[in-house]
């Protein structure tokens, strides 16, 4: 994967110490990454729901893995209604997002889910399991589970405390710019589709084919890589609307599928 569009990079310090807690959160990141980039490289609707669903069903795993382990030793205790609790707040806060598909395009949702998902992580990480795994490591040590409390309160306040404000603020600009990255190559696409549909001579060529102003406008929109439920958004037409006009357009030029339709050129 670039880089470039590693939106939450691995780092040593957010390793809490338990190595299954920190390869479940190591995996979670590669797939949060994964799903940023897809959405830069403006990989299909399918492709993107595909990944954002495997993100969520690991999501759920690694909870329930995370919750038997802190169980073990804060049965009872509030801290450990609290996990539970934010955990159940991130599944609903998810559906919440995933839900908006119905109003707006998948890319946008995706992009609310990437800010979400990398700001919660972050705070997941650095914060709430820190200062589990610190209790964890000191109850191991013989220590009382209030003295254990302590000190992880202790040791989060300090240099701990700085460092998660750090991190996250640099998470934000981070993700901030990946999506204007995203935007960008959209709008780039979208600029170089139009001007390959709009020159003269395939300006004949469509119209010649029966091409009507509509369908061109959507055939533009399908070239730079949106899908009918995003086209028809963007148009404020109906998705039967733009499947119609989809079809059409593959009648008069020839085309017998989407990829076809998507490369048309002068024959």
């Amino acid at each position: 994967m670039t880089e470039l569009f590693e939106i939450f990079p691995w780092q040593d310090n957010y390793s809490v110490g338990i190595v299954k807690i920190d390869e479940q959160h190591q995996k979670l990141i590669q797939m949060l990454n994964k799903l940023a980039y897809a959405l830069a490289t403006q990989s299909t609707t399918i492709e993107l729901k595909n990944i954002f669903y495997e993100l969520a069903l690991y999501a759920v795993y690694h909870f329930q893995t995370e919750e038997s382990i802190w169980h073990e030793y804060f049965t009872g205790d509030e801290w450990e209604d609290s996990h539970v609790k934010s955990h159940e707040n991130f599944v609903t806060e998810v559906r919440k997002l995933q839900d908006q598909e119905s109003i707006k395009p998948f890319n946008e949702v995706i992009e609310d889910v990437l800010s979400y998902l990398t700001r919660w992580l972050i705070m997941h990480i650095l914060d709430s399991d820190k200062k589990m795994s610190i209790v964890v490591h000191a109850l191991q040590s013989d220590m009382s589970i209030d003295d254990a409390k302590i000190k992880a309160n202790h040791d989060m306040s300090g240099a701990a405390g700085k460092m998660f404000e750090a991190v996250l603020s640099m998470n934000e600009a981070l993700t901030s710019r990946t999506i204007q990255i995203i935007k960008e190559n959209l709008e780039r696409q979208n600029v170089i589709a139009k001007e390959f549909l709009t020159s003269k001579d395939m300006e004949t060529n469509l119209k010649s084919r029966g091409i009507t102003d509509r369908e061109r406008d959507i055939l533009t929109l399908v070239v730079a890589g949106y899908s009918s439920k995003e086209i028809a958004h963007r148009l404020s037409i109906s998705f039967r609307t733009v499947e119609t006009h989809r079809a059409h357009i593959m009648q008069k030029t020839g085309s017998s599928n989407l990829i076809e339709l998507a490369r048309v050129h002068m024959v």
